[in-house]
């Protein structure tokens, strides 16, 4: 069966409302893990075996989307090295990746000098919105999104399902194209307000933006992630729903959702 689970949806560190940013979209070739932030393989591990992951495919490297990878890697190459699956980023930032390791390798044990490169098969990803990869049976076709760093939007398809990710970004049009129909469409939703430096210069949503590119895009279910504040994501359900006709879903860990 086709799911989303949510594994991970604060918008920073983990806390009580659970890990940071990481989702797990469940298909035909396998599970496939989007984001790896603080507190990811912890919550994977609480509910599937490693055996159980086809690939990762990470949005952008900021902390609270990247910061598990390492932790990822420790595990995939220690005690014993297990079999190497795909790792995608955006291409821009294959380079910056790299310097995970020099920060983290361990020169005395060799499998672990390069733990991410040893761990994973790493790919770039081209945020042209026309070039899709392949990973556990889905087509996923990466579109760049609008952040301070290379952030990729993303959709799935596989098996006549559908599913977006907005990553962190600001309104843009990408993000539109991205969730074109889906059958559900993950969306940050950080603040409830923010100023225009905040929105369009760093990059992030409210629930009426978000509302407002699902309403754009024909999404039929919109799920509000990345939530600064947990206190307000009973709000920020509620004036999604004022914004958007279909189903709203305020995201928190365990969440499954069938595509």
């Amino acid at each position: 069966m086709n799911t989303l689970e949510i594994i991970g949806c604060n918008a920073t560190a983990p806390g009580r409302t659970g890990a940071a940013s990481s989702y797990l979209v469940h298909g035909p070739g396998g599970k496939v893990l989007v984001d790896a932030g603080p507190g990811s393989l912890l919550s994977f591990t609480r509910r599937h075996d490693l055996s159980e992951l086809a690939g990762i495919v990470v949005t952008h490297l900021h902390a609270d989307h990247s910061l598990d990878l390492m932790a990822w890697a420790y595990r995939w190459t220690f005690p014993e090295v297990l079999p190497r699956i795909p790792l995608f980023v955006p291409d821009d930032e294959l380079d910056r990746l790299s310097r995970f390791d020099e920060l983290f390798g361990i020169p005395t044990l060799p499998t672990m000098v390069t733990p991410v490169h040893t761990a994973f098969d790493v790919r770039g990803l081209d945020l042209d919105g026309r070039t899709p990869v392949e990973v556990g049976g889905w087509a996923v076709t990466p579109y760049r999104a609008l952040h301070s760093v290379p952030s990729a939007a993303l959709r799935f398809e596989g098996g006549g399902a559908s599913l977006a990710f907005s990553s962190d970004t600001g309104p843009c049009t990408t993000i539109v194209e991205a969730a074109s129909g889906a059958d559900v469409f993950v969306c940050e939703s950080t603040y409830l307000s923010a100023p225009d430096e905040v929105i369009h210069g760093h990059g992030h949503l409210t629930p009426e933006l978000a509302a407002a590119a699902a309403t754009r895009a024909g999404a039929r279910h919109l799920v509000l992630t990345h939530v600064a504040r947990p206190e307000e994501a009973e709000e920020m359900g509620r004036v999604a729903r004022g914004h958007f006709d279909g189903p709203v879903t305020v995201a928190h860990e365990g969440l499954s959702i069938t595509l």
